[in-house]
């Protein structure tokens, strides 16, 4: 699945440095693939990740797998537990509540900045991901609908021209990615999603950045509501 990946540095950024390499590492390859693990559920929350069967299966040897483990660690997406390894991270309740209310306040600004600061052009990219999400969500293709969905999300970030809040917003919207993702399995909150971007995109294509404020919020506290009750029900 091709996911968007926060960490990629623009065009714009890498042709403003002329050492700036645009191949990865064999490292950061490796951490990519296991956020795209961690994200579609494959590796659950709380599992203990093998070195010796993901090095296998990803035809790697410790050394780059470890240093991934520690960019995953940074990302706050596993910890690295004496005698235990690595960990997928498990959010507790109190957790998805504090990160979800806080990416609502994020994102707020972000749609009010990019209605007020976004180029034509960076709107029209945005509308092109709306409408590529909203194809996707006709096939059914869950994968390239959660592409589109989150590169919506990020795009408006960028659009906002804001460092500063670009940097606090990628850390913490990746330690949420895998539940994100969890919630389109559930098609009435797959449709619900749909219609929340149709508000917020639209007031932000219209450069109404009060209306898209509070669509974004509303769709980011909906979202909280979702994974509580779940967590809740699971618990039960």
């Amino acid at each position: 699945m091709d996911y968007p990946s926060s960490s990629l540095e623009s065009t714009s950024q890498k042709a403003l440095d002329p050492l700036a390499i645009d191949h990865p590492t064999l490292a950061a390859v490796v951490a990519d693939r296991l956020r795209q693990l961690i994200t579609d559920g494959t590796l659950k929350p709380g599992t203990v990740l093998n070195e010796r069967d993901l090095c296998d299966r990803l035809r790697v040897s410790r050394t780059p797998l470890r240093e991934a483990y520690r960019v995953l660690s940074a990302d706050g997406l596993v910890s690295i537990q004496p005698k235990r390894g690595a960990v997928v991270i498990e959010h507790s309740e109190a957790d998805i509540e504090n990160i979800f209310d806080v990416l609502a306040v994020l994102e707020g600004l972000a749609i009010r900045q990019a209605a007020e600061r976004a180029s034509d052009a960076e709107l029209a990219a945005i509308a092109a991901l709306h409408a590529r999400m909203l194809k996707k969500t006709e096939e059914g293709d869950i994968g390239a609908y959660f592409a589109a969905s989150m590169g919506t999300h990020i795009a408006i970030n960028r659009a906002a021209h804001n460092p500063a809040l670009t940097a606090t917003y990628d850390r913490l919207n990746l330690q949420v990615q895998a539940l994100r993702y969890k919630s389109n399995l559930d098609r009435r909150e797959w449709e619900a999603g749909v219609a929340d971007h149709e508000r917020f995109v639209k007031a932000l294509l219209a450069r109404d950045a009060d209306a898209a404020e509070a669509s974004i919020r509303a769709h980011l506290v909906s979202k909280k509501a979702f994974h509580l009750a779940e967590t809740e029900t699971n618990a039960a």
